[in-house]
C-alpha cells in the first residue's frame, strides 16, 4: 500500500481576520499532531524571501486550501488572486478548496464560491454562533472528512495485473541475455512529441516527459503515433506517472471492447478491474480521474464517444494520425492539445541503448567504463546500419520497438536461414514476427514470402512506389497465372494489412509501410535469380550514389553469398578515381601544406576537461542537429559531375563496408582483405584529388580570395572593420585549416565506413601491407574507436620515422584527443601521452581520480 504522506493545507486569510485566523489554527492541532496534514500560510514566509513568488509556489503545491472568508476577505486584492488561483487548481487537478465564512458578507454574490460546500455547515458564519467553538469543531470534522477522502484517493493502488500490464514490454520481456524478466521501468525512455496548435499546423518539439509534468496545462491530449511508435507504451508511462501526481488514470482501449455502447459504464468497471479499492468512483473528483483512450482510432462513432465522455475533463486519446479526428463539433477537438511521437534521434537512440546493454540480474559483475562505452559504440553501429542511417537518412522508423527487436534479433537468436547475414535476419525476423502475430501458420510463411518477393520486383521494374487498385489488379492476375495460391485471397490481405507489411493507403493504393520492406524483397528476387537478372545488378552496382541502389545492393548482400556481387562491386571500385595515384600523407606529398604548419590549429583541450559523459552527449547533441537537417538529403539531379562521381565513391564504399561487417566471419581473409584494400584505395585516390586541387597555386589564390570576398559581406556592417592585409592573413588561416578539416574528415570516413571490431585483424593487415602514413591513420583509428586501443608506444615510434608529414602527425593527435574525450583515461595515461608525443597539457583532460592525486 502507497505510504500517506501529510498533506499540504494553504490557509487563504486577510491579515485584519487574524484573531479567527488564530482560532482555525488551534484547531488544527489534532490534525497535525497525527501526522494528517502541514499546514502553510503567509507568517511562514522568512526574512529575505520573496513574499509573492512563496505564496504562489506553496499555493501551486497544495493538496487542500481553506478560504477564510469575511467583508475583508472579499475586499482584499491579494485574497481575490489566491481565490481565483484555487479555482483553477480545483479545475486543473482536482485540490479541494473549503470557503470557511468567518463572518457575515455578500460571499453567496460571488461567482464560482458560491457554488461550493461552504463551512460552518450550511455557510453559517463562525461569528453568528453563540459558542464559536461549536463552529470550529465543525469546521474541524468536515476538514476531517475531506482528510480522509484524500488519503483515501491516495491510497488508491493498481490491481495485480494493472501493474503486470504497466510494466510489460510483451515480446521483449524474455529477450535479454543477461536479464530473466525485462520491465518497461528497465528499459524505457521519453520520446520528443511534436506539438501541433489548435489548427493543427506543427508549432513545437517538446519532450515527452515535459508534457506529462505539465499534465495540468494541456488536461485534453490528442497522442498520434503510427504503427510501432510506442503509443500504448508511452500510455502506460503516462499512467504511472499521472498515478504519482495523484491522478486516478483510467484505461480503455479497442482491444477489450471498451468503445461500444454504455461507455460510461465502461469506464466505472475498467476502473474497479484496475484498482484494489472498496472507494467507488462516483465518490471520486472527476477531476482528478484521467481517461486513457488507446487505439482510439480504431472505435466506431468516434464523435458520440467523446461527447459521451465530455463530463471528464482530463483525457488522453491515442490515435494513429494528428489529422484522422473530423469532427463535424469543430469545439469539440479545439478542447484537446495534439501531440504526435516522433523518431527516436541519435541522443535518445543512445540512450535507449544504454539502458538495454546495461541490463543484468547480476548486481556484482563489475565492468570497466571503456568495455561500457565499446559495448555502447558497438550497438549504436548495428542499430543505425540497419535503420539504413549509414547509408542515407533511413529505411526503417527508429522507434524503440525497431531497435531493441534489431538488437534483439542480431544478439540471442540464431538465423532462420544460413544464407542470409546476420544483420539481414534482424529484418527477416521482423517480418516473420509481424506474420505470426497475425497468426499465420509457419507452414504458410513461405507463401508469404513469395507473395512479397514477387511483389517487390513487380515494384521496382514498373517504377512504383505505389499501386493503383487497378495495376494491383494486373500484379494478383500475373501472380495467380505463375503461382499457386493456397490462402484466401482477402485473408492474405488482411493479414498484410494488419501485420503492418504491405496495406492500402489513405489514397486508396496499395503500397509497403516501410522502406526496408520494400528493398529486403526486391533484392531478395535479385539475389534468387543472379542468372537472370545479373544486368539488372551490375546497373545497381554502377549507381550506389543513388540511395535506393545502395540499399538494394546491401539487401543482395544479405540474401546471397555469391562472389560474383563482391567481384563486380570490387570492378566497379577500381575504376573510381582510377587516374589518381592514392594518397599516402607523407612528408614529400605534402611538404607544401607543412609549410603551413605555425597558422594550422593544434589538438587542444581546455585545461578543466569535461567528462566523457559530458563530451559525448555534445557529440550526440551534434548528431541530432544534423540528422534533422539531414531529412532528405539525396538532391544528385543538381549536383555537377564530379560531385556525382564523390557521392558514388562514398556510396560504394559504404557498401563494401556494410558487406565485409556482415560477412566478416564467412568470407575468406583474401576477399576480406581485398574488399578492404579497394575500399581504402577509392577514399585515398579521391584524396589525392584534393590534394593536387589545394596543391596548384592558382587555386589556393582564388580560394582565399573567395573566402576573403565572404568575410568582408560579413563585416562589413561591423562597427570594428578589418583592413585589406588582416583580411588575407585571416582568409589564409582559414583556408589552409578547412584543408585540414578534410583531410581528418576523409580518414574518419575511412575508419567507419569499413572499420568494424570484427575486422580489426583484417585492418590491421591491410594498412601494415600499404606502410604509408594514411593507412597507419586508417589503422590507429580502427584501433582506437573500434578495439578502444591507443598504442601510445608505436604511434610515437611512427611519427619519428622521418616518413610522417606534419599534417599527418597533425591529425593523428586530433585523433587521440578525440579518442581521450569520449573515453575513460587516467591521469597517469595522459601523462605518457603527454610526454611520449610531447602534447603540451593543456591539450588533454586532466580530470583525475582522487587516488591519483599527488600528495601534497
Amino acid at each position: 500500500m502507497r505510504e500517506t504522506a501529510k498533506l499540504r493545507l494553504f490557509i487563504s486569510y486577510s491579515h485584519r481576520d487574524e484573531g479567527h485566523f488564530n482560532e482555525f489554527k488551534k484547531h488544527l492541532a489534532p490534525l497535525k499532531e497525527k501526522g494528517l496534514i502541514s499546514e502553510w500560510h503567509d507568517q511562514k514566509i522568512m526574512a529575505g524571501e520573496d513574499f509573492q513568488k512563496s505564496i504562489d509556489d506553496y499555493l501551486e503545491k497544495a493538496d487542500i486550501v481553506c478560504l477564510l472568508i469575511s467583508p475583508d476577505f472579499l475586499d482584499s486584492t491579494a485574497c481575490k488572486k489566491e481565490t481565483t488561483k484555487s479555482l483553477e487548481l480545483k479545475e486543473k487537478k482536482g485540490v479541494s478548496l473549503i470557503p470557511i465564512i468567518l463572518s457575515e458578507c455578500g460571499w453567496k454574490d460571488v461567482r464560482n464560491i458560491s457554488s461550493l460546500l461552504a463551512l460552518p455547515k450550511d455557510g453559517k458564519p463562525v461569528s453568528s454562533f453563540e459558542r464559536p467553538n461549536i463552529a470550529w469543531n465543525n469546521v474541524y470534522e468536515e476538514l476531517k472528512r475531506v482528510i480522509q477522502k484524500e488519503n483515501d484517493i491516495r491510497r488508491l493502488e493498481f490491481s495485480d495485473p494493472t501493474i503486470s500490464f504497466l510494466q510489460d514490454t510483451e515480446l521483449l520481456t524474455k529477450a535479454h541475455s543477461k536479464k530473466e524478466t525485462v520491465l518497461l521501468s528497465d528499459i524505457f525512455i521519453y520520446p520528443e512529441l511534436t506539438k501541433y496548435d489548435a489548427s493543427r499546423e506543427y508549432e513545437r518539439t517538446e519532450s515527452s516527459e515535459k508534457v506529462i509534468d505539465d499534465f495540468n496545462e494541456y488536461s485534453k491530449i490528442i497522442l498520434a503515433g503510427e504503427s510501432q511508435s510506442g503509443k500504448t507504451t508511452l500510455c502506460k508511462k503516462f499512467i504511472l506517472k499521472l498515478r504519482e501526481k495523484n491522478f486516478v488514470p483510467i484505461y480503455l482501449s479497442k482491444g477489450n471492447q471498451d468503445y461500444q455502447v454504455q461507455i460510461r459504464r465502461k469506464v466505472a468497471r475498467a476502473y474497479e478491474k484496475q484498482y484494489k479499492s472498496s472507494m467507488l468512483l462516483e465518490k471520486i473528483d472527476k477531476n482528478r480521474i484521467v481517461l486513457v483512450l488507446d487505439d482510439f482510432y480504431l472505435a466506431r462513432n468516434k464523435e458520440e464517444r467523446l461527447r459521451a465522455l465530455s463530463s471528464y475533463c482530463n483525457q488522453i486519446v491515442v490515435v494513429d494520425d494528428i489529422f484522422g479526428l473530423n469532427f463535424r463539433d469543430n469545439a469539440l477537438i479545439k478542447s484537446f492539445m495534439h501531440f504526435k511521437i516522433e523518431e527516436l534521434l541519435p541522443s535518445l537512440r543512445n540512450e535507449l541503448i544504454k539502458n538495454w546493454v546495461g541490463l543484468t540480474d547480476d548486481n556484482h559483475v563489475f565492468k570497466k567504463q571503456n568495455a561500457t562505452y565499446e559495448e555502447i559504440d558497438r550497438t549504436t553501429e548495428l542499430v543505425d546500419s540497419a535503420l539504413g542511417k549509414i547509408i542515407g537518412s533511413g529505411i526503417m522508423p527508429a522507434y524503440p520497438f525497431f531497435i531493441l527487436t534489431i538488437i534483439t534479433a542480431y544478439e540471442t537468436s540464431a538465423p532462420l536461414d544460413r544464407e542470409i547475414t546476420s544483420q539481414g535476419y534482424c529484418y527477416q525476423a521482423l517480418i516473420y514476427l509481424y506474420l505470426r502475430k497475425q497468426g499465420v501458420k509457419n507452414d504458410e510463411i513461405d507463401t508469404y514470402m513469395n507473395f512479397l518477393t514477387e511483389l517487390g520486383i513487380y515494384f521496382y521494374e514498373e517504377r512504383k512506389q505505389e499501386l493503383f487498385p487497378d495495376e494491383f489488379g494486373v500484379f494478383m492476375k500475373k501472380y495467380a497465372d505463375k503461382y499457386n495460391l493456397p490462402i484466401n485471397r482477402n485473408k492474405l490481405m488482411s493479414n498484410l494489412q494488419n501485420a503492418n507489411i504491405f496495406l492500402l493507403n489513405d489514397l486508396g493504393n496499395y503500397t509497403f509501410s516501410y522502406p526496408y520492406l520494400y528493398f529486403f524483397f526486391v533484392a531478395k528476387y535479385l539475389a534468387e535469380h543472379l542468372d537472370k537478372k545479373e544486368n539488372v545488378i551490375i546497373s545497381i552496382m554502377n549507381n550506389l550514389h543513388k540511395n535506393d541502389n545502395a540499399y538494394i545492393a546491401i539487401f543482395i548482400a544479405h540474401h546471397s553469398k555469391s562472389i560474383w556481387i563482391l567481384d563486380e562491386i570490387l570492378k566497379i571500385a577500381r575504376n573510381l578515381f582510377c587516374k589518381h595515384q592514392p594518397a599516402t600523407l607523407n612528408r614529400s606529398e605534402l611538404q607544401f601544406f607543412d609549410e603551413q604548419k605555425d597558422i594550422i590549429a593544434q589538438a587542444t583541450f581546455d585545461q578543466m576537461g569535461n567528462s566523457p559523459e559530458h563530451e559525448r552527449k555534445e557529440v550526440l547533441r551534434k548528431q541530432d542537429q544534423l540528422e534533422r537537417a539531414n531529412e532528405n538529403e539525396e538532391m544528385e539531379e543538381e549536383d555537377s559531375e564530379l560531385l556525382k562521381e564523390l557521392r558514388r565513391s562514398v556510396k560504394t564504399v559504404e557498401v563494401m563496408g556494410m558487406i565485409i561487417k556482415n560477412r566478416a566471419g564467412s568470407l575468406e581473409k583474401d576477399k576480406l582483405e581485398s574488399v578492404f584494400k579497394e575500399g581504402m584505395k577509392v577514399h585515398m585516390r579521391y584524396l589525392q584529388l584534393f590534394i593536387e586541387i589545394i596543391k596548384n597555386k592558382e587555386n589556393q589564390q582564388s580560394l582565399t580570395d573567395f573566402i576573403s570576398s565572404k568575410l568582408d559581406l560579413i563585416i562589413q556592417n561591423q562597427p570594428a572593420k578589418l583592413n585589406q592585409s588582416d583580411l588575407k592573413r585571416i582568409s589564409k588561416i582559414i583556408f589552409w585549416n578547412l584543408n585540414l578539416f578534410v583531410v581528418y574528415v576523409m580518414i574518419n570516413k575511412i575508419v567507419h565506413s569499413l572499420g568494424s571490431d570484427k575486422l580489426i585483424e583484417i585492418a590491421n593487415s591491410v594498412c601494415n601491407q600499404e606502410n604509408t602514413p594514411a593507412a597507419f591513420l586508417v589503422k590507429h583509428g580502427i584501433l582506437m574507436w573500434y578495439g578502444k586501443n591507443l598504442q601510445i608506444d608505436n604511434i610515437a615510434k611512427k611519427i619519428g620515422s622521418g616518413d610522417f608529414s606534419l599534417i599527418a602527425q597533425n591529425i593523428i593527435e586530433h585523433e587521440i584527443v578525440n579518442h581521450c574525450r569520449v573515453h575513460s583515461i587516467t591521469f597517469r595515461e595522459r601523462q605518457k601521452i603527454q610526454s611520449k608525443l610531447n602534447i603540451p597539457r593543456r591539450r588533454l583532460l586532466i580530470n583525475r581520480p582522487n587516488r591519483d592525486q599527488p600528495r601534497s
